[in-house]
């Protein structure tokens, strides 16, 4: 009974000793994120205009199908983007100052629509035949280093199907330049294509 009773006293001690330790871990955390969010909302504004502005060139996408990704992709044509994948909105702020934020987001969301948008438009192409047209469009989106493994598994169809297996390698050298958590899935799927 006393080794029983011991053995549970122990067993508390040290379960208080890492709850006590994890409090303090997440405390340092929280007030860490708050004193980087305050420098941050401080931020004065800094030129925004010479950032690597993404565009989709209007010559890429084929203009004969008349459907929703299409024009979603055509009026993306008119539109900045940016690739700010893997930085939140605090390191948006400290990097370009608080005002900027909302411009740099919407510059952000019409580079997700984009990444979005490619696969189902590239589906729609190759279901009519127009495979050259989705490639290009798919090769676009990898060299704005889009994080959606349909992008990059398409595009390795599509190089399987026309013999070129030998690109896929380079697909994965553009894999490994994302900066996102999906790198590693996008990577694993394209390897898979490897002999």
């Amino acid at each position: 009974m006393f080794i029983f009773l011991a053995a549970f006293i122990i067993f508390v001690l040290i379960m208080n000793y890492f709850i006590r330790k994890n409090n303090v871990s997440q405390h340092s955390r929280e007030e860490s994120f708050w004193s980087r969010e305050q420098k941050a909302n401080f931020t004065r504004r800094k030129d925004i205009s010479n950032l690597n502005y993404l565009t989709i060139p209007l010559e890429k996408i084929p203009q004969n199908l008349h459907t929703d990704a299409e024009k979603t992709l055509v009026d993306l044509s008119s539109c900045q983007m940016l690739n700010l994948t893997g930085l939140t909105n605090t390191d948006l702020k400290l990097e370009y100052g608080a005002a900027n934020l909302d411009a740099l987001c919407e510059y952000d969301n019409h580079f997700t629509t984009f990444v979005q948008t490619i696969p189902i438009y590239a589906r729609e192409l190759i279901d009519t035949g127009q495979t050259e047209d989705a490639r290009e469009l798919l090769e676009l989106a990898v060299s704005y280093h889009a994080d959606a493994s349909v992008i990059y598994t398409m595009l390795a169809d599509i190089y399987q199907q026309n013999g070129q297996a030998d690109s896929i390698p380079s697909l994965i050298d553009s894999a490994n330049e994302i900066n996102s958590v999906s790198k590693n899935i996008i990577i694993e799927k394209l390897n898979a294509y490897l002999p």
